[in-house]
């Protein structure tokens, strides 16, 4: 069976401060880390064995995952001295892949499919290298695949700065979903110790010299770059997981939950384990809901993401929010985001009683660890 190397490297500086205090990897999806949920599709193709390339917060990420025995797959890493990109980190892991082809994943990118069928894409096509295709109505902000619509044998890659849409506006194009299947000879086009870029270096040359073919994929595919779209994420996800349970749910609710009978849960939502949720309470709809979570009467709570250990006060209102882990909001708080324009709270923040902040004009409002949320904002 192919091993598999998962990228770890960057900042998140685009979803601070929610990555201020954990990588941007370690952000739970439905509450599990969403490296995580990527480790176990692979697992459940017939993968064991995984590198984990690593270099911001690399200790964060080797304590949550040690040797992988927790997830059942052995779990090893490198670490970038230098920042050597997406080629050069897994030259870093050539010695664990030399020997046979391998799944190449960016590790903050929501998916949720069948990681088997696109291997027997590859060995039946004899590629010498697989990406994995998801089709996007508006593709302007990724790497545009041009293939050949019958064999879907690569032509061309065209970055983002170089597709120009028609006249008429973007169409739907097939984009490069940031996971890969490559042989071991792709590490001869890869220099050591220099920064390259697989999509921009590497894969433009081997198109042209080997047969290299995209493989659409289906179910949730979802990149994690920006506030929206990590709610946007979790949302689909859940959906989606819901969806294709074997027995019929309208929300996954952990067993261990305690929900007071006169709350109402408007589904979809999620709820993890061991959470109070005490009385006259509206949850949802898509409100996801991590373990440990204390939420108390009067509550109203929609459209927003709430990590672990975080503790909701009484006649609190929540919509479209994300709020880490550990916080405390106080009594007769309101939390409000407009559409996409979220409320942000990275971990071990305490908002005071009645404070209100609605979010109107920034993209989102955001307030960083360990601060304390004493006056409103309107």
């Amino acid at each position: 069976m192919p091993k598999a190397v998962i990228l770890s490297g960057g900042w998140g500086t685009r979803l601070r401060p929610l990555t201020c205090s954990i990588p941007k990897t370690l952000i739970p999806i439905c509450n599990k880390p969403v490296m995580e949920r990527q480790i176990l599709l692979l697992k459940a193709a017939g993968v064991n064995e995984i590198v984990l390339a690593v270099s911001v917060m690399a200790d964060v990420i080797k304590e949550y995952f040690k040797d992988g025995q927790k997830l059942g797959i052995k779990i090893s890493y490198t670490d970038e001295i230098f920042p050597a990109g997406t080629a050069g980190a897994i030259k870093l892991a050539e010695s664990f892949l030399k020997d046979e082809n391998f799944f190449m994943l960016n590790g903050d990118v929501i998916l949720n499919f069948d990681f088997s069928k696109m291997l027997q894409f590859h060995n039946k096509s004899k590629a010498f290298g697989t990406i994995a295709s998801k089709i996007v109505e508006d593709p302007s902000r990724y790497g545009v695949i041009i293939a050949n619509p019958t064999t879907n044998k690569i032509e061309k890659f065209l970055e983002k700065e170089e597709y120009k849409p028609p006249a008429g506006g973007p169409v739907p194009m097939p984009i490069n979903s940031g996971v890969y299947l490559l042989e071991p000879e792709v590490f001869s086009y890869i220099p050591s110790n220099k920064k390259v870029s697989i999509e921009r270096e590497v894969f433009p040359k081997i198109a042209e010299e080997h047969e290299v073919y995209h493989f659409p994929i289906e179910g949730i595919w979802k990149d994690i770059g920006k506030p929206y779209e990590l709610l946007q994420g979790n949302i689909s996800l859940m959906k989606d997981l819901i969806q294709n349970l074997n027995e019929v749910h309208n929300s996954l609710i952990d067993y261990s939950a305690q929900i007071s009978p006169t709350s109402k849960i408007i589904h979809p939502c999620v709820i993890g384990e061991q959470t109070v949720i005490r009385q006259n309470c509206i949850i949802g709809p898509n409100a996801i809901i991590g373990d440990n979570v204390f939420i108390d009467n009067n509550t109203v709570l929609k459209n927003s993401v709430i990590y672990n250990e975080t503790y909701i006060s009484k006649h609190v209102e929540i919509e479209n929010a994300i709020i880490s882990d550990n916080c405390t909001i106080g009594d007769n708080a309101h939390l409000k985001g407009i559409e996409d324009k979220l409320i942000l709270l990275s971990s071990h923040v305490k908002v005071m009683k009645n404070i209100e902040i609605v979010n109107i004009n920034k993209d989102y409002f955001s307030v960083c660890h360990h601060e304390i949320v004493s006056e409103s904002v309107k």
